[in-house]
Formats: C-alpha cells, structure tokens, sequence
C-alpha cells in the first residue's frame, strides 16, 4: 500500500455474487450513480481486457466541499478518475478487482481492492482503499477529508445498487 489513509467499506445485498457483479459492471448504473453523487458531467466506459471487465468513471465533481487549505490545488470543479479492474470468477463465484484512481491535476490517489463474495445468503460487495495526498506538510490533513467524500459517494453508490437489484431506481 501507499501509506496514505485506509479507507475500508462494505455492502451487503439480498442477492447473488452474480448479480451483484452485473450491477457495479453496468454502464447504466454507473452513470445513475454519477448523477446520485452530483456529478456535473461524467463519462463512463465498461470494456472487456482478456477476461477481465474494466469499468473506467471520469466524473467531474464540484470542489464546494473542499476545505480552504486544498482549494488552492483544485480549483472550482475536481475531475475524478476511477478504474476498477474486475478479474473472471472465483470458483465460489466471488470476485475480485483491482481498484486505482485520482483526482486529475492534483496530489491526491488512491490504489485498493474491491471485493464480490458470498456470506451465507447475502452477497457483500467490499472495497479497502489506501488515500494518498502527496503534499508535504498538509496531505495528512487533507486526507480526512478525500477518505470522507469518497466514502459518501460509495455509500451512495451502493445505497442505489440495492435499490437497482430491487427494482427501485
């Protein structure tokens, strides 16, 4: 790992790895879950690698969150890259994926992985994540902050993959 901040979250859904899989694999869904988390424009793209599925998201999201102390490195709009590199299934059915992004002319990244397994009848859907802001002094402060947005977009993230495996998006 990078030695940034670790940012650990999981879901649980009433369904499948399977399914599960299909879900975060959609691009349809992602673009719903760009919109969800306030992304003023975005671009998403699902491509098969070998047998791998690499899901790409370019967001591109407003700073008015952002503290006083980073506003300076990012500006009026922050322009996320994430990339998540899901590997063929598991004889169980679970799945794993390499998890990288960053915020596009900024010190900040993040490298992890994400996870698709079964838990009895439930399928849990988790992503451990290392936060870097490589700035001298002040990235440890920082970097509270990017672990909170991002855990708030994940968790919006999955609140809508529930609702899409029920029906309800």
């Amino acid at each position: 790992m990078m030695c940034g901040m670790e940012l650990k979250l999981s879901a649980s859904y009433d369904a499948t790895p399977e399914e599960v899989f299909a879900i975060v694999t959609d691009a349809t869904f992602r673009e719903q879950a760009c919109e969800k988390t306030k992304a003023l424009s975005y671009d998403v793209k699902v491509t098969e690698s070998g047998g791998d599925t690499v899901v790409r998201v370019q967001r591109e999201m407003p700073s008015d969150n952002v503290p006083d102390i980073a506003r300076k490195f990012v500006g009026q709009t922050l322009t996320v890259v994430q990339t998540e590199t899901w590997h063929p299934a598991n004889a169980d059915g679970s799945r794993n994926a390499e998890v990288k992004g960053e915020i596009t002319n900024t010190p900040v990244t993040l490298r992890g992985t994400a996870r698709i397994s079964s838990d009895g009848t439930q399928t849990v859907q988790a992503i451990d994540l290392d936060v870097k802001v490589a700035v001298p002094l002040i990235g440890k402060k920082i970097e509270p902050f990017v672990v909170d947005a991002i855990r708030s977009g994940l968790q919006k993230e999955h609140e809508l993959g529930r609702d899409w495996h029920d029906g309800t998006n």
